[in-house]
């Protein structure tokens, strides 16, 4: 069965990710876009450096070319923000993108992206999956590869420099051209690489890299810039005098940082500070949008300056209808996805990348003054996760488990909110929080808090994990 995470469809390469399960796949889109009349408008598709990435996307065009819907296959690998781009340029009918974007080498998978590059809504995912899980193979109509392209119902096209283009129009990129940046970036592996180094180059900043090559086992390692996959890119701040260290995911949509002193600068703090620019600096004030598992520490921004913040559940297709409906300036999320008003409504590492260089050029201040500076006005927020691996048979017992926790079992303070509506979440009325939810692609129980005291967000995973091993019946 495929089955729609937040994002798409990932699976295990062979096992449930097969050629058949694709071709199944993009029969239900073909199957969409003939009942509502769209067939001519072109499909555009896009892949990552993933194992066989390419082969299974052609093997997606072979399905559009059979039900004679004309494809613009992206050539070479890309990173997914680009093909969201190529997917509104071609007012095309839909976006495909073979990508399992931070997940391990052994999964690959497909993000569904909507008309106008936007991210698909929850009920467009839910048909969709329904539609999909009934076709046989003997329904998937096919023309085969090399046929297409005499055909012309497939097209190759190298979007690289236009989508760049697009980037840089958003940027002062005559002050970053003066300011001498020095930049260590860590693509890992993934097709990052392919956009923002061109976006360094361009901007004349010093940049060295490493992880650079296309690996589709990552170099052993999981594509998500993390903490502790960063250790590389962290030694290396330490010993040589760069401003920035800069590292995307696999499909480079997702970034972190380590700042001038080689300090790691998690997510949640690169949308404070993302944040904190526009309205400081740029003079671009708005509301913000974060998901349910986001810092809190947007909220009081937001407050000082006379905004709102507006939550949404976790799935960037939510932060994206939240910056429609809210007109916010910036949307975002724990896991590295961030986008600005005025780009694509969905996450993209390379823009991000860009505003912080900006940024640097603006403020003429090192980025850890800048993290001071924010802390000085709004306080610190420590923030931790953990990832509970279950067995899949336990899954309904763990959410009876959760739903039932008392506050008072994880946190003596006094509760404000209790929110079920993606998963569960205490909020207490001293800023500390703690979100515990199912992942929508994987195994595990992820458990998520924050707290203006340090000591506490190990307590509170601590005492939820207690909660749940004291109750689970095996």
């Amino acid at each position: 069965m495929i089955r729609f995470g937040t994002g798409g469809w990932r699976d295990i390469i062979g096992e449930n990710f097969t050629f058949d399960n694709v071709r199944r796949f993009s029969q239900g889109v073909a199957n969409q876009i003939i009942e509502s009349g769209k067939e001519e408008a072109s499909v555009v598709i896009g892949y990552d450096n993933r194992f066989m990435a390419e082969e299974f996307a052609k093997a997606s065009t072979e399905v559009f070319a059979g039900n004679n819907i004309k494809v613009i296959l992206l050539t070479p690998a890309v990173p997914t923000p680009l093909v969201n781009y190529a997917t509104k340029q071609e007012n095309a009918a839909a976006g495909l993108t073979f990508t399992a974007s931070h997940n391990p080498y052994i999964y690959n998978g497909i993000k569904y992206i909507r008309e106008g590059g936007l991210p698909a809504t929850e009920a467009v995912t839910s048909r969709m999956e329904e539609e999909i899980n009934v076709i046989q193979m003997n329904e998937v109509k096919l023309l085969k590869y090399n046929q297409a392209l005499t055909s012309r119902l497939v097209k190759r096209k190298n979007y690289d420099n236009d989508f760049i283009t697009f980037v840089e129009s958003q940027l002062n990129m005559d002050l970053i051209k003066e300011s001498n940046i020095k930049v260590l970036y860590d693509p890992m592996f993934g097709t990052g690489v392919n956009s923002l180094l061109t976006l360094l180059v361009d901007s004349r900043t010093e940049v060295k890299m490493i992880h650079d090559t296309a690996d589709p086992l990552f170099g052993g390692r999981v594509p998500a810039p993390t903490e502790a996959t960063l250790w590389r890119l962290t030694g290396m701040m330490k010993e040589e005098n760069y401003d920035i260290g800069i590292a995307t995911d696999g499909d480079g949509d997702r970034i972190a940082i380590i700042d001038e002193t080689s300090s790691y600068v998690d997510a949640n703090e690169i949308l404070t500070i993302l944040y904190y620019y526009l309205m400081e600096y740029k003079g671009i004030r708005g509301n913000v949008v974060r998901n349910i598992s986001t810092t809190h520490l947007l909220d009081v921004i937001a407050k000082h300056y006379g905004y709102s913040c507006f939550e949404k559940p976790v799935g960037f297709k939510h932060i994206a209808e939240g910056m429609l409906e809210t007109n916010a300036i910036l949307g975002g999320e724990s896991s590295g996805g961030i986008t600005i008003k005025g780009h694509l409504l969905e996450k993209d590492a390379i823009l991000s990348a860009g505003i912080l260089l900006e940024m640097l050029a603006v403020t003429k201040k090192p980025l850890s003054e800048i993290r001071q500076e924010i802390d000085s006005k709004f306080g610190f927020r420590y923030s931790k996760d953990y990832n509970y691996v279950y067995e899949t048979e336990l899954k309904q017992q763990i959410k009876t488990i959760i739903t039932n926790i008392p506050s008072a079992k994880i946190y003596d303070g006094e509760l404000c909110q209790h929110k079920t509506y993606d998963g569960v979440k205490w909020e207490w009325t001293d800023g500390t929080w703690c979100l515990v939810r199912f992942s929508g692609t994987e195994p595990l129980l992820r458990i998520m808090t924050e707290s203006p005291k340090p000591s506490e967000v190990d307590s509170i995973i601590k005492r939820v994990l207690a909660v749940v091993e004291e109750n689970l019946q095996y």
